[in-house]
């Protein structure tokens, strides 16, 4: 994949729009997850869509055909279409100077609209972003018209009809090229828009001898992965959990670009399994990342003997533990609540717990242009949450031939991406190291548990009849593949659909869509009447029907959490308005940078409802953080107390509700 940086020179005030923003600033530019104003990818790539199309179109060209190649081709009538070539990411600048414009509607008679009065944030004339293109293909008219299509944007964000947003882009490996030498380029050589696919013919015999790998993929940019279809409200929400058919795929991939028939047989392998990538806050530290069962329990609030949480699961009655261990009498006079997230197994045996809650997400709003309305197609607005995560990590089983060259073909790293949006986000660098197949782990929490007591971490497809009960499901599960039967179960079911264009799944038609099926969802957990024997073999080999790639992977349980940890802070940019006459809004930022998110939105909106009774009665909710409320507590407060006392003396009501305001809405919005 060739990358290609680039910078885009503003030439004129640009207002790209977030779609969120208060009271005072109706549009906010967007940032990223680092906090710098970011030129989003989905809107260069549109743009570039644009005029790559209306360069194209003139007889004896396919403009349809060759965007379509190069952006991607949407899915129509249940097909879920196919990506593009291309890789964007945002073009970001460390040190933006930002600026408020204030402007209103004119009506019909030429006069100010009542009403319709708008303050909005822009970026300053002269401001330099930078961003990088990659481009998945080797033929130099294909890479020209990329760079083509990214040169030729002439203007960036809303208002450019009016001359905002006016801009210059280069490439730093092309100084000199040019968006008319690069168009003459391209039409006196051949534009090439064949999709050559492998063919996925097995080749030999690869069972018998698997091997397993442990992946760790670094993202540099936060990742939307969607756990379920959105509805009609254009809200696309994000889970944190890589699945392991999208790991499986990846593999395959890799795979194929080297070996197609190895790749092939790989995916018919009954040894090949893929278990999702999942958070970790130290991927040089954690041994393997474990998707927490839905029976797993936490304290609400950590216990004042011993300063911390305390953790159990429902599945590990205490006549299984040692004496330190029996969290079901200990927890029998305090409040337990669920707890969803990831056990991160250390590799010096401590097991900590991150839960979904604590795992930064990061919000944006995209503008969808689809045509004039032609076919039922309109534009649209949507949003989009993704998770900032650095590090996620798992395990893949695969036959020891193709174990060995993804082995070799990651050993010095391999981009890769992964989610929604694959052509503007979800990127980074997945790397491989061989890994022992939880041969041989004890746990020191529990003894008499080994080899019994087990966690689902994908779906398993099973064929019993509906309304049969789930602990007959698993006992059948079980006892298809082996593994005897369950003394005790917890566990969940539910209906899977996807796609497979391999056409080892049922097809509902020829776009590659399967049957729904019936799963038992990961997280459940089940404990065996006996010890499992050749524990390695079973897992590789996994539960259920339909065992291909990413379904029926299971874990040893690894008991459950002794502390939380907690998502890395990054480092945000003191990006605020460079002009001070509104004094409310510079504050609310530079509020929020110093103290680095540690507040919660609930906090300084406790504030501001206090101080909307009364400047006296904000001051002693100040007051009272600081004098009666626990450590923990006042140290959130602690960087930002003198400022807010000064501003609070200083300004008037109006000014102090104004910036609690912007404030709350900056912690919301997450920039």
């Amino acid at each position: 994949m060739k990358t290609y940086p680039f910078e885009i020179h503003l030439q004129s005030d640009a207002e790209p729009s977030s779609g969120l923003g208060t009271e005072l600033l109706n549009s906010l530019l967007p940032r990223n997850a680092e906090g710098n104003v970011t030129i989003p990818a989905s809107h260069l790539k549109g743009l570039m869509r644009e005029n790559l199309y209306r360069l194209l179109n003139f007889p004896g060209t396919e403009p349809d055909a060759v965007c379509n190649f190069i952006f991607g081709q949407s899915g129509e009538n249940g097909d879920d279409g196919y990506p593009g070539i291309i890789h964007l990411t945002g073009a970001s600048a460390e040190r933006a100077r930002i600026i408020t414009i204030t402007r209103t509607k004119i009506n019909e008679d030429g006069t100010a609209e009542g009403q319709s009065l708008r303050t909005t944030e822009a970026l300053a004339s002269g401001t330099v972003l930078k961003g990088t293109l990659s481009c998945d293909s080797e033929d130099p008219q294909i890479q020209k018209l990329c760079r083509l299509a990214l040169m030729s944007i002439f203007s960036i964000g809303g208002y450019r009809t009016r001359g905002a947003g006016a801009c210059r882009i280069n490439f730093t490996d092309f100084p000199q090229e040019t968006p008319g030498k690069l168009l003459k380029d391209v039409l006196n050589g051949e534009i090439k828009t064949e999709r050559f696919k492998p063919e996925y013919q097995p080749t030999g015999d690869i069972e018998g001898q698997y091997k397993a790998v442990k992946l760790i993929f670094a993202a540099d940019s936060p990742i939307c992965l969607p756990e379920r279809p959105h509805g009609k409200n254009n809200v696309i929400s994000s889970g944190y959990v890589i699945p392991g058919t999208a790991v499986a795929g990846t593999i395959l991939n890799i795979l194929s670009e080297t070996d197609c028939g190895l790749s092939s047989a790989c995916y018919r392998a009954k040894t090949f399994r893929c278990y999702p990538l999942l958070p970790v806050m130290d991927p040089e530290q954690c041994l393997f990342p474990v998707l927490v069962p839905n029976s797993h329990k936490i304290s609400k609030v950590p216990l004042p003997d011993i300063k911390r949480h305390l953790f159990g699961d429902l599945m590990i009655p205490d006549q299984y533990l040692e004496e330190d261990y029996h969290w079901q009498r200990k927890s029998s006079s305090i409040s337990m609540k669920g707890a969803s997230g990831v056990l991160q197994v250390k590799k010096d045996g401590c097991i900590e717990l991150l839960r979904s809650g604590d795992i930064t997400r990061y919000y944006s709003a995209h503008g969808v242009v689809n045509g004039s309305g032609s076919n039922g197609k309109t534009d649209n607005l949507f949003s989009m949450e993704s998770v900032c995560v650095k590090h996620f990590s798992g395990v893949a089983v695969l036959p020891v031939r193709a174990a060995e060259l993804l082995l070799e073909k990651l050993k010095n790293g391999k981009t890769a991406f992964f989610g929604k949006s694959k052509s503007t986000m979800g990127s980074g660098i997945l790397t491989a190291e061989e890994f022992p197949l939880f041969k041989e782990n004890d746990f020191p929490q529990v003894k008499q548990l080994k080899n019994r007591l087990f966690v689902v971490q994908t779906p398993i497809v099973y064929d019993s009849a509906p309304g049969t009960s789930t602990m007959d499901i698993i006992n059948k599960v079980l006892g298809d593949a082996g593994w005897g039967s369950a003394e005790a179960e917890s566990i969940m079911t539910s209906v899977l659909f996807g796609w497979n264009k391999l056409k080892i799944a049922e097809q509902v038609n020829q776009t590659g869509r399967t049957k729904a099926k019936r799963v038992i969802t990961p997280g459940s957990v089940f404990l065996l009447k006996e010890p499992v024997s050749a524990l390695d073999k079973k897992l590789a080999e996994g539960l259920g029907i339909d065992r291909y790639a990413g379904y029926g992977s299971v874990i040893p349980h690894p008991m459950f959490a002794e502390k939380l940890c907690s998502m890395f802070q990054v480092d945000t940019k003191n990006t605020v308005p460079c002009s001070k006459l509104n004094g409310a809004v510079y504050k609310a930022y530079e509020l929020y940078y110093k103290n680095n998110a540690n507040l919660s939105a609930s906090q300084i909106a406790a504030l501001m409802r206090q101080t909307e009774i009364s400047m006296e009665k904000g001051l002693e909710f100040l007051q009272t953080q600081k004098q009666d409320r626990p450590a923990e507590i006042w140290e959130k407060w602690k960087t930002v107390y003198e400022d807010l006392k000064s501003f609070f003396n200083q300004a008037p009501k109006e000014s102090v509700i104004s910036m609690l305001r912007v404030w709350h809405d900056l912690r919301v919005g997450g920039f």
